[in-house]
């Protein structure tokens, strides 16, 4: 069952698509939901067992509180001077080798994966970033440090546990409801690799600049309905995190999207890098994202995979003043805190724009993007024997 609802003398465009963003997390029972373009209508496509009335309900919550908040939009820092062909060959092969559900990788987009990755160590160490590795579960005072729970509730996956009672651990053994017999543990899935690095240096002071990376694997809660090959709840993430005084952070992400834009247009894909936001849950803290715009806080790049695939970020570049360092207390020479800054790379992302562009067959691709991939690991490897 479809329903529509207006939006048009309610909201402006970009209240709409504000709404729209928080409204894909906020209701279930739906198998899509969109902004129509031409009518400004959002269209619901909701599953029989959909409770209508809740829905309802819950957007015109949404636009009363959307009706209320300023947006601005975003401003392109850099583009591609040339759009990505629509024309693509043997884009059938992907699905051989990137499952629409994200939930296996075959072949090529395997090598693809660890090709891209070791571009973006080389990236790293060639701004003398320190290798780090850590778990996938984080827990979750570190998370309330950094206030992630509450700032985005609709993305964490929290674990749960069985208590370590011989009388619980039997009834496990039992038909019955898993539910009621497990607790809440005090970790989380890591939604974001760079809180690892900030719990690391917590309480610590540090002499200079430092740059950490660490590649991790990132757990999102997504709209089920949503998921596809570069929208997934689990994913691969390379990031790179910088401590520093304020200039340095920034001088240092701008080095750092100049790189990542050098090495976007010698791999042949075609897009921009802009001005983006966080995605605040709440209506409430919308501010926090305009914020985010106005002082340029945020870039992501953002492809045009072209085939259908439209378009989306395979990197943001992220300056977060003191913010973070002042919630743990990462400090230098003076006891002040430190500013910091996060590059972060979604490597599956980038192997689907990859495969978009070019297919799944990787004899007909160009000799230079080819050359560029596997040319590295010399150089890498010659890196690491320097350090």
């Amino acid at each position: 069952m479809i329903k529509t609802y207006q939006t048009e003398g309610k909201l402006n465009v970009k209240q709409a698509n504000s709404l729209l963003s928080k409204l894909v997390y906020s209701i279930e029972g739906i198998s899509s939901c969109c902004l129509d373009d031409q009518t400004q209508e959002i269209v619901v496509d909701m599953l029989p067992e959909a409770d209508v009335d809740t829905i309802e309900r819950t957007i015109s919550v949404l636009i009363e509180k959307e009706r209320h908040n300023r947006i601005i939009g975003s401003r392109t820092y850099i583009e591609s001077d040339e759009k990505v062909s629509t024309q693509q060959e043997e884009m059938h092969l992907i699905d051989d080798l990137f499952a629409a559900d994200g939930s296996v990788r075959r072949g090529l987009a395997v090598t693809l994966f660890q090709q891209i990755d070791r571009l973006l160590q080389e990236l790293s160490l060639h701004h003398n970033a320190q290798f780090r590795s850590y778990p996938s579960m984080i827990p979750l005072d570190i998370l309330h440090k950094c206030r992630y729970i509450p700032t985005f509730p609709q993305n964490i996956h929290l674990v749960s546990e069985f208590p370590h009672r011989l009388e619980d651990l039997n009834k496990v053994r039992e038909p019955g409801d898993l539910k009621n017999l497990a607790r809440l543990s005090p970790y989380a899935l890591s939604p974001a690799v760079c809180f690892h690095c900030y719990a690391e240096f917590s309480e610590k002071r540090l002499s200079n600049p430092l740059l950490l990376t660490a590649r991790g694997t990132c757990y999102r809660h997504e709209a089920v309905w949503r998921l596809g090959r570069h929208r997934m709840n689990e994913f691969s993430m390379r990031e790179i995190v910088m401590f520093g005084d304020s200039s340095f952070i920034e001088t240092k992400r701008k080095h750092f999207m100049e790189d990542a834009w050098t090495l976007f247009e010698s791999l042949g894909l075609r897009g921009r890098i802009e001005t983006a936001s966080d995605p605040f849950y709440f209506s409430e803290e919308t501010a926090k994202g305009q914020h985010q715009l106005m002082g340029n806080m945020k870039y992501e790049l953002v492809v045009e995979a072209g085939g259908g695939n439209g378009s989306f970020s395979i990197a943001s570049f992220n300056n977060m003043e003191d913010s973070l360092c002042k919630s743990f207390d990462v400090l230098n020479d003076e006891y002040k805190p430190m500013h910091s800054g996060c590059i972060a790379f979604g490597i599956d992302r980038w192997v689907f724009a990859l495969l978009c562009c070019y297919g799944g067959d990787y004899v007909k691709w160009p000799a230079a993007v080819k050359q560029k991939l596997e040319q590295p690991l010399n150089r890498f490897l010659g890196h690491l024997k320097t350090l």
